[in-house]
């Protein structure tokens, strides 16, 4: 019964385990580049996955401090921007359930290094709203951070995030591979302890006394 116990547990720890790691991420906001040299414009790309039941249709970008948007701004066909140095709003538009789609806009520089944060107000065709910090690095011109952030610019965080997909599925293979090998070998302890023959075997062994 001990054994049916820890075999029953181990089983529904695995069950636990993987589910718990399956769970998706509920945010899938990014701002490429992540870094960006000051004194010098920069143009930004901003990256929303839609991971609600209803559609996507208000996107609101709030500069941070001492950070203001330039004169340009990018979207999507169908959406209409209002634009001012310290807020982007783009609605007219509408992104379905489990799809993307990429915004841009620019800043003429950063005075000085620092890491600076953007806020992304989303709201829904339901009613819901999501608010959402993504920050970005402003580092001295010249540097190495620099220099791959204007050459590898939104690839990284593509990169970056299907390595991060990647490990989250090894790791739930392994667990329920460990897991799996545990729960065999103790039902096979236990069938071996009540197979027919092992009690008169064991009674039949010639003891040494």
């Amino acid at each position: 019964m001990r054994i049916r116990t820890k075999v029953g547990a181990v089983v529904a720890l695995a069950a636990v385990v993987t589910v718990l790691l399956a769970v998706p991420a509920s945010a899938h906001e990014q701002i490429d580049p992540t870094s960006f040299p000051v004194g010098k414009p920069t143009f930004f790309t901003l990256r929303t996955a839609n991971e609600e039941k209803s559609d996507l249709t208000k996107i609101v970008l709030t500069a941070p401090k001492q950070l203001p948007f330039g004169a340009t701004t990018q979207e999507p066909a169908g959406w209409t921007v209002d634009a001012t140095d310290s807020v982007i709003t783009w609605t007219g538009g509408a992104v379905k359930p489990d799809a993307f789609d990429q915004w841009g806009f620019e800043i003429e520089s950063a005075d000085q290094p620092g890491t600076y944060t953007y806020n992304i107000a989303l709201s829904f065709a339901d009613g819901k709203t999501n608010n959402v910090k993504v920050p970005v690095t402003a580092v001295a011109a010249g540097t190495a951070a620099a220099a791959k952030s204007s050459s590898a610019g939104a690839t990284s965080s593509s990169v970056d995030a299907a390595k991060s997909r990647a490990n989250a599925a090894l790791a739930i293979g392994i667990v329920a591979i460990v897991l799996a090998l545990v729960a065999t070998v103790l039902v096979a302890t236990r069938r071996r302890k009540n197979a027919p023959g092992a009690a008169s075997a064991s009674a039949d062994a010639p003891q040494d006394w």
